[in-house]
């Protein structure tokens, strides 16, 4: 399994607060079966984390990168990656440079204040495509706007959106109301990703093997591979990630133009 969603690199925002926790968090990722991790340190400056692309990031990156491949040895590959806070329209044209895609790859993982309402949610995912990414909606579950109409999801994806749920939301950590959505979400097929949202070995922890198991008692071996394994991989390659019915968001933006949405 590939996590595309983690605040494990140490020191950075509210999650790992050090290299002791970093550590554990991948190693219990890895044994519950995850092999690869995308690291998406905050970039929300309205929450105090000011991790804008540069030397910082890519210093602290190296340096657990050396930990675990040659120190610890864990069987695991560590990515690169962000999750940008959508504080308006402006304020994301004004700061697109300093953004790193998940991978370096078109996908951005993005975030909104809980509290968003329909108009914003919608205008931050034109806003990225119109910055040149993808966005991938971090926890869309936790969004009272969503949580009132989970359909919202599927104008989002008329947008260009992916969705990507937290295993914690499944598991009623953040909520009726989160669970209640994740749920439709996944009833409606919106959801591309399943991801960890790492922060803290003991309270909000690493390992995908519980929500996985769940997902494919649930819904199916297929689902659950397409969720945990073709779609993350599908980000690490830069390739188009196939949603429900096997169609692209590339083939949602075309569809989207013809019937003149």
């Amino acid at each position: 399994m590939i996590d595309i969603h983690t605040h494990i690199l140490p020191g950075l925002d509210d999650g790992a607060g050090n290299m002791e926790q970093a550590l554990r968090l991948i190693r219990d990722a890895a044994a519950g079966g995850t092999g690869g991790i995308i690291l998406t340190p905050h970039c929300a400056p309205s929450y105090g984390f000011f991790n804008y692309d540069g030397e910082r990031l890519d210093r602290q990156f190296q340096i657990l990168c050396r930990e675990v491949y040659e120190k610890a040895r864990i069987p695991v590959r560590l990515y690169p990656g962000m999750e940008v806070l959508y504080e308006g329209r402006e304020e994301m044209l004004r700061h697109r440079d300093g953004y790193f895609p998940l991978c370096g790859s078109r996908y951005l993982l993005l975030e909104y204040y809980f509290d968003a309402d329909a108009r914003e949610f919608l205008e931050g995912i034109e806003t990225a495509g119109e910055c040149g990414f993808v966005p991938v909606i971090a926890h869309p579950e936790r969004y009272e706007c969503v949580q009132e109409d989970p359909k919202l999801a599927a104008a989002g994806r008329r947008r260009g959106a992916l969705f990507q749920v937290n295993k914690g939301s499944l598991a009623g950590r953040h909520g009726a109301r989160a669970l209640a959505a994740g749920e439709k979400l996944l009833e409606l097929d919106e959801a591309d990703f399943i991801a960890s949202d790492a922060h803290h070995p003991v309270m909000r922890g690493s390992s995908l093997a519980n929500v996985s198991a769940y997902v494919r008692a649930r819904f199916g071996e297929e689902r659950a591979w397409r969720l945990f394994e073709e779609n993350p991989r599908r980000i690490l390659m830069d390739l188009p990630v196939r949603g429900r019915r096997g169609r692209t968001g590339d083939d949602l933006k075309q569809q989207k133009k013809k019937t003149g949405e």
